[in-house]
């Protein structure tokens, strides 16, 4: 199955390679378009309604277990969904989908851990998606 091919994308910055845009391919382009969704606020895109999720919403409440729960629902949801734009949705089947909390460079922030399992292919994949959200306090 063919995974599609995207300009890459970098802590929001879109890549280049020389005097071409860099592309990210196969299961990285996976991987690029969950983030993407996660990061996008639902009915954000005039072109495309459907496409993003709640999940800021909840990031921005406090961290409990009950949000804690509901962003991991919504996460695993949303990666259901990747790749429908072109038919079968690239994801078959989610196994673990957790919101953790990490320090990064000094700073408490929501990491959303998945493993999932990507159409016609055999070995599970394992990634993490920084989602910001600093911790006070």
């Amino acid at each position: 199955m063919s995974f599609g091919a995207d300009m890459l994308i970098i802590d929001g910055e879109i890549m280049w390679s020389g005097d071409t845009l860099a592309t990210v391919t196969g299961i990285e382009n996976v991987k690029q378009q969950a983030y993407l969704r996660l990061l996008t606020t639902l009915g954000e895109s005039e072109f495309y309604p459907q496409y993003g999720t709640t999940l800021s919403e909840v990031l921005a409440k406090p961290y409990t277990p009950d949000n804690k729960k509901l962003a991991e629902s919504i996460a695993r949801e949303a990666l259901l969904l990747v790749g429908t734009e072109n038919g079968p949705g690239w994801i078959e089947e989610v196994l673990d989908c957790r919101l953790l909390v990490q320090v990064i460079q000094g700073h408490q922030v929501k990491v959303l851990y998945a493993k999932f399992r990507a159409r016609d292919i055999s070995t599970p994949i394992e990634t993490t998606f920084e989602l910001g959200g600093e911790l006070s306090g």
